[in-house]
C-alpha cells in the first residue's frame, strides 16, 4: 500500500520538476500505528477514526473514493483543466479558461512550505484516495463506476496537490473570483452612448448604486449613508466584443448557476438563548451550492489527531465547511466583501504583449500549456500574466487587455487550512484566530454550548488608492496598485447581537459595505427569513427548521408590491376585473403552495403577482433604458423550469421599488422613471395589463387563474457545468424550492449537541458496472422534498449505535 506520495507529475508541461522534487523531499513518513477505522451509519455516512492526521485523511479520502470516485476524478480534472482529455473537444474552451486562472507552481510551493503536520493532511488524502483507485482497477467488474466504462477511461491516482486544485478550481475560482467591474464598465459605456454622457452617468448611478442604507445587513452596525458610484476618468473605452469575451469567459469559470459574475449562494440563521423555547443557541445553515446528482456536498465524521467533528463539506475537501465538534458549531454563506479587482492594461502599439507599467513598456510573463483533447491533436495555449495577475481578455479595438487580481492568490492553502483548523476551536476567540487566515470573502457563523452566537465577514481586504473607482477596472499602469492589506480588525464581526438573532441570505454584510457588485437594496430575499424570526419572541426547534420551507416557497417579489397593487385597485377608474384580481391577493402569505395535481400553485394570487411583475417591467422601465439594457431587466423575474439558480427578487423589482418610493428611496431618483405620473397610476396600469393577459389565457374569473408550478433538477454535472454522472440517474423535484444543496441545524445543548441534517439526493454517487445505484444514491431526496431531516450522531456512543458497518484499513 502507498505509504508516502510519489514525485508530482507535471501535468502542464511547464518544467515543474524542481518544485515537485522539493515537495516530495519534504514528504512526511506515516506513523507507526498505521490503521484507520471507518464506521458507516444507515445513510452511508462515514465516521473516520485514526490517531494521526495522515491516517485520518487517508481514511477520509478512501471513503470519498468509495462513494464518489467518478465525481472526484471529474472535479480533479475541472481544477487542473484536463477535462477535454477524457470528455473531448466540447470542453476545450473550459480548459483554456481554467489555465488562465490557476498557478500550479504556486500551489506546490505553498504545500512544500507547510509544517509536517499540515502537509500530512494532503499526503494522507492522496494516499487513501490512490489506494481505493488501485482496488477499483483490480476489480473493475464490480467496483468500477459505470460512468468510467461508459466514457472509456479509467480513474487516475492522486497526488497531494490534487485535492488542493479541486479547492482552487471548484471553490475559490467559482465562489470567490467573481467581479462585476467589466460588466459595470460595459453598462456605463452603453448608457453614455445611448443617452449622452451626462444623462448616461446619471442613469448608471441609479441602476448601479454603491450603498443603499435601507438594505438589510447581516452584521448590525450604525446606519450608513447613501453612496453612489464614483465614475472612472482614467480608462480607455471598452468594445462590446471585449466585454462579451470577458463576461463569457467569466461565466465559463464561475459556472451556469452564477448570475452577473457574482455567486449568490447559501443562507443561515442563528438564534441566541433569548429567541429559543429551550434557551439554547441554535445555528441553521443551508449552503446553496447548486443542486446536483450526486450532491456537491459530502458528509463525514472525523475523529482523532485533534479533530472530533460531524459535518459536511463541498467536493469532499479536507476542510469541513459546515459542522460541529460538540462544543461549537460553524457554517458559512458566500461573502460580499470586495477582495478582487480587474486591471485595464494599455498595450504597446504593434506589440500586444507589452503593457505600460511604471512609466515603461513591460513584457508580460508568458508560458505555454499543452492541453490534451480526446480524439484530436494536442492544443498549445499561450498564457500571459501582468504584474497584477493573469490576463483573461484582450480588446484589440482599443489596444487594451484585462488582468485579474484576487487577494487570496498565493494564500490558497493558508485559507483552506484556516477553515480546516477552525473545526478544532473550542470558543469564539479560537474560531476568530483561524478566521484571520482566510483570505477569500466568506461570512462565517458560530454558535457554542455556552449560548453564544456570532458572525464575521472574512476576507483579506486590499488597501486601495483613494482615486480608484471601485466599481470599475483599475488602471494597470502601476498607479493603482494595492498598497498592502487592511488588518483583520477592519473585518466586521459580531458576537451576541442585541436582537438575539442573525440572518443571512447573501445580503449586505454590514451597513457601510462598498464593493463593485454591492447593488444591495431593501428588496432582498433575506426579508423572507427575517419575517418569521421577528414574528415570535421564541421559536422551537421545529419552527427554526421550518424557516427554510418559508423562504424556499416564497414569491420573492410579492411582499414589496402586493400592498401597492391593492391600493391602486381602489382608484376610481380601476376596472372591475382589476378590483376582483386585487381581492384575490387578500390574505395571501406570499408563499407558493403546490396544488394536489402537482402542476399548479394553489390559489390565484401567485398567477396575478407573476402577471403583474411581467407587466410592470415595461410600464416602469421601457423607454427609460437602452433596449439592450432594458432586455436584461425583463429576464429572470421568476424561476424557470429546472432553473439551476438560487432565486433572487427580480433585478427590475429593485428599480421599480425605488421608483415607487420616490424621495423616500434609499437611492436618489435623479431620473424620474415615473415620468411625472403618480406611482399608483403606473401600478394600476401594470395591473390592468396583467388581468387582460390572464383573462385572455385563462378566462374571466380571477378566482380560477393559476400559475404553473416549476420543477427543480438535480443535474448530472458539477458546479462549472462538467458532466459528472449518468444523466439517466438525474432527479427532479416539484415544485422548485429555493433552498440549500444541504441543510444543517445544530442545537447547542451543553448536555449534548443535537444535529439534524439533509443532503439530497444522498451520500453516494456510485453506480456499479451493471447500472445499479448504491442504496444511498438518493435515499435523502424524499425527506428533502418534504422538509424533513435525519438525526446525526455526534458523540462516540451515538455513532456506535448508529453504525451499520465497520471497516479497518491498514496502510
Amino acid at each position: 500500500m502507498l505509504t508516502s506520495p510519489r514525485r508530482f507529475p507535471s501535468r502542464l508541461g511547464l518544467g515543474l520538476l524542481t518544485t515537485s522534487l522539493l515537495l516530495a523531499a519534504c514528504a512526511t513518513t506515516p506513523p507507526a500505528d498505521r490503521s484507520v477505522t471507518i464506521k458507516r451509519d444507515h445513510y452511508g455516512i462515514p465516521h473516520i477514526y485514526a490517531d494521526s492526521t495522515y491516517g485520518l485523511f487517508y481514511g477520509y479520502a478512501y471513503a470519498v473514493a468509495t462513494d464518489r470516485l467518478y465525481q472526484m476524478e471529474i472535479a480533479k480534472r475541472s481544477g487542473w483543466g484536463t477535462v477535454a482529455e477524457v470528455l473531448g473537444p466540447d470542453f476545450l474552451e473550459l480548459d483554456k479558461v481554467t489555465h488562465t486562472n490557476i498557478d500550479p507552481d504556486s500551489i506546490r510551493q505553498q504545500l512544500a512550505a507547510l509544517s509536517n503536520e499540515d502537509r500530512a493532511m494532503f499526503e494522507g488524502y492522496a494516499a487513501g484516495f490512490t489506494q481505493r483507485v488501485r482496488e477499483v482497477k483490480a476489480q473493475p467488474d464490480t467496483l468500477m463506476p459505470k460512468e468510467f466504462l461508459d466514457k472509456g477511461f479509467e480513474p487516475t491516482e492522486w497526488q497531494p496537490e490534487d485535492i488542493a486544485m479541486v479547492w482552487v478550481g471548484l471553490i475559490l475560482n467559482r465562489f470567490f473570483a467573481g467581479t462585476a467591474e467589466v460588466a459595470n464598465l460595459n453598462l456605463l459605456e452603453t448608457l453614455k452612448a445611448d443617452q449622452g454622457a451626462e444623462r448616461g452617468e446619471q442613469l448608471y448611478k441609479q441602476l448601479r448604486w454603491l450603498n443603499d442604507p435601507t438594505a438589510p445587513t447581516i452584521i448590525p452596525q450604525p446606519e450608513a449613508k447613501t453612496a453612489l458610484a464614483d465614475l472612472p476618468r482614467h480608462l480607455q473605452a471598452l468594445s462590446s466584443q471585449a466585454a462579451q469575451d470577458y463576461l463569457h469567459k467569466q461565466a465559463l469559470a464561475l459556472g451556469p448557476t452564477v448570475a452577473a459574475g457574482t455567486p449568490t449562494a447559501s443562507n443561515a440563521w442563528l438564534l441566541g438563548p433569548a429567541k429559543t423555547t429551550h434557551g439554547h443557541a441554535v445555528l441553521y445553515n443551508g449552503p446553496q451550492q447548486g443542486w446536483y446528482t450526486p450532491s456537491i456536498t459530502y458528509s463525514v465524521g472525523l475523529h482523532g489527531a485533534g479533530y472530533d467533528l460531524t459535518g459536511s463539506t463541498a467536493v469532499a475537501l479536507p476542510a469541513i465547511l459546515f459542522g460541529t465538534n460538540g462544543q461549537i458549531a460553524w457554517g458559512s454563506t458566500v461573502g460580499s466583501l470586495d477582495t478582487n479587482d480587474v486591471y485595464q492594461l494599455r498595450l504597446k502599439e504593434g506589440d500586444p504583449h507589452r503593457y505600460w507599467y511604471n512609466n515603461a513598456w513591460r513584457p508580460m510573463e508568458h508560458k505555454q500549456v499543452r492541453i490534451k483533447v480526446r480524439g484530436q491533436d494536442d492544443v498549445m495555449l499561450d498564457v500571459y500574466r501582468a504584474a497584477q495577475g493573469y490576463v483573461s481578455s484582450w480588446d484589440q479595438k482599443n489596444n487594451t487587455a484585462y488582468a485579474n487580481r484576487r487577494s487570496w492568490e498565493g494564500r490558497e492553502i493558508e485559507t483552506l487550512l484556516g477553515w480546516a483548523h477552525a473545526a478544532k476551536a473550542r470558543n469564539w476567540e479560537e474560531f476568530m484566530a483561524q478566521a484571520t487566515r482566510v483570505s477569500a470573502s466568506i461570512t462565517w457563523f458560530y454558535a457554542d454550548t455556552k449560548n453564544n452566537i456570532g458572525a464575521a465577514a472574512l476576507g483579506l481586504l486590499p488597501q486601495r488608492p483613494a482615486r480608484q473607482a471601485i466599481q470599475f477596472p483599475a488602471a494597470g499602469d502601476g498607479s493603482m496598485e494595492w498598497q498592502g492589506f487592511l488588518s483583520f480588525d477592519h473585518n466586521p464581526k459580531i458576537l451576541n447581537p442585541q436582537q438575539a438573532y442573525i440572518a443571512s441570505w447573501n445580503n449586505k454584510a454590514y451597513s457601510a459595505l462598498l464593493a463593485d457588485n454591492s447593488n444591495f437594496s431593501y428588496v432582498d430575499r433575506v426579508q423572507e427569513l427575517l419575517a418569521p424570526l421577528q414574528a415570535k419572541q421564541r421559536l422551537s426547534d421545529e419552527e427554526i427548521w421550518g424557516i427554510d420551507s418559508l423562504g424556499a416557497r416564497s414569491d420573492l417579489n410579492a411582499r414589496y408590491f402586493v400592498p401597492f397593487i391593492q391600493e391602486a385597485a381602489q382608484l376610481p377608474h380601476a376596472s372591475a376585473l382589476a378590483r376582483q384580481a386585487a381581492e384575490q391577493l387578500k390574505g395571501w402569505d406570499y408563499k407558493l403552495h403546490v396544488s394536489n395535481d402537482g402542476k399548479h400553485y394553489e390559489g390565484s394570487a401567485p398567477a396575478i403577482m407573476q402577471a403583474w411583475m411581467h407587466a410592470a417591467v415595461p410600464v416602469f422601465l421601457q423607454g427609460r433604458l437602452p433596449d439592450s439594457i432594458y432586455k436584461t431587466y425583463t429576464q429572470n423575474l421568476y424561476p424557470a423550469m429546472d432553473d439551476p439558480r438560487s432565486a433572487q427578487p427580480a433585478a427590475a423589482a429593485k428599480l421599480i421599488w425605488n421608483a415607487i418610493q420616490g424621495p423616500a428611496a434609499g437611492v436618489p431618483q435623479t431620473i424620474d422613471f415615473l415620468q411625472g405620473r403618480p406611482a399608483p397610476e403606473l401600478v394600476l396600469e401594470a395591473l390592468e395589463k396583467a388581468v387582460v393577459h390572464l383573462q385572455k389565457l385563462q378566462g374571466a374569473q380571477p378566482a380560477q387563474w393559476r400559475a404553473p408550478a416549476v420543477s427543480m433538477l438535480f443535474a448530472a454535472r458539477n458546479a462549472i457545468g462538467v458532466p459528472w454522472s449518468d444523466p439517466a440517474y438525474e432527479h427532479r423535484v416539484t415544485p422548485y424550492l429555493n433552498t440549500g444543496s444541504a441543510h444543517f441545524q445544530y442545537v447547542m445543548d451543553p448536555s449534548g449537541v443535537r444535529m439534524c441534517s439533509i443532503m439530497p439526493p444522498g451520500q453516494s454517487g456510485f453506480i456499479n458496472p451493471k447500472g445499479q445505484a448504491d442504496p444511498h444514491y438518493s435515499d435523502q431526496l424524499d425527506m428533502f422534498a418534504s422538509f424533513k431531516c435525519k438525526r446525526d450522531a455526534i458523540s462516540a456512543s451515538d455513532i456506535d449505535s448508529a453504525s451499520e458497518t465497520t471497516q479497518t484499513l491498514h496502510y
